[in-house]
């Protein structure tokens, strides 16, 4: 009952968000919008004590040997104020033309993405909860590419089915994540189109997945990328959207992780989710400030994480 109030409560939240964001990006003009999710950030950064307290503690698991307190708690900072952000963003995608965006979102490497699609086999587009991740189906279907989104719909139908109508207004198609084998048909059936298949990288499991390295610690990662690599043959591409420096967006299209090939067994399908897991942490250093730092699932690995870091993080923990 409580599970089912909340999603409630979610969906009524998003309902009234999403209209209202609607309505203010055709009123206000953006640089007022911008500062005035940046204040939301400002004061949410208090208010949200666990956000904070979370956040900070796995910054200071990750990064915390080269950077102070203050420079710890300022990437916390600056995370929450691109996530805000992220939804200026959303609103203004449902209301602009499909060539305001393809101007104001500059695609850098799109030429990664082409040599992967022409190998015929269809392309996974590797993402994270990093920039605006929201839109990144939708910049790729702008420039015509047939992109779908694996996603976990919420349990409330009525929030899902919200949910599906809006992706479908940011030209984005939708795969849902459950039933698990209906979502590996489609899926299989996009990439032996040689079409794309957005999914993220950085959601991380508490009992199943495979133990890898992150940041020197443990996450059990998915092993869901790997496996469909492997098992059609298809691209695994790094897509994400970041906040450049002139806080607009940017889009960055990596070139094709190399991955094995030439066995489809345990030991691959690790490698490969290991190889993938790499990436992602070259990335999140790269851009700190706008990757979700709740995110994270740590694993108690007394391997991993020795007791001499365990107490150097204490001072990011409260």
């Amino acid at each position: 009952m409580i599970q089912s109030w909340n999603e409630r409560a979610a969906y009524i939240g998003a309902w009234i968000g999403f209209n209202a964001g609607c309505l203010a990006v055709r009123i206000f003009p953006r640089p007022w919008l911008y500062r005035f999710s940046d204040t939301l950030a400002q004061i949410g950064f208090y208010l949200f004590r666990g956000f904070r307290t979370r956040s900070i503690k796995n910054v200071g698991f990750a990064l915390g040997e080269k950077l102070t307190e203050i420079q710890v708690e300022e990437i916390v900072r600056k995370s929450l104020r691109n996530f805000l952000r992220d939804f200026v963003e959303i609103a203004i995608a449902l209301v602009v033309r499909a060539e305001d965006l393809r101007s104001e979102i500059p695609i850098e490497g799109r030429e990664n993405l082409d040599l992967a699609l022409a190998k015929g086999q269809g392309v996974i587009v590797l993402g994270a909860h990093l920039g605006n991740f929201f839109l990144t189906g939708t910049r790729l279907a702008i420039e015509n590419y047939p992109t779908y989104i694996l996603v976990n719909q919420p349990r409330n139908g009525q929030f899902a089915r919200f949910m599906d109508d809006y992706r479908l207004k940011v030209r984005q198609k939708t795969i849902h994540a459950r039933p698990r084998q209906e979502a590996w048909r489609e899926l299989i059936q996009v990439l032996r189109r040689n079409e794309l298949a957005v999914v993220i990288a950085d959601e991380y499991r508490r009992n199943n997945g495979i133990h890898v390295p992150f940041f020197g610690r443990t996450v059990l990662a998915r092993r869901g990328p790997a496996t469909l690599a492997l098992r059609t043959g298809a691209a695994v591409v790094p897509v994400y959207l970041i906040h450049d420096k002139s806080h607009g967006l940017k889009m960055i299209v990596e070139p094709e992780l190399n991955l094995i090939r030439t066995d489809r067994d345990k030991t691959a399908i690790r490698e490969n989710t290991l190889r993938m897991t790499q990436w992602l942490e070259r990335t999140v250093r790269a851009y700190p400030e706008q990757w979700n730092w709740m995110n994270i699932q740590w694993r108690e690995d007394r391997d991993t994480a020795p007791v001499a870091k365990e107490r150097r993080v204490q001072g990011f923990s409260s």
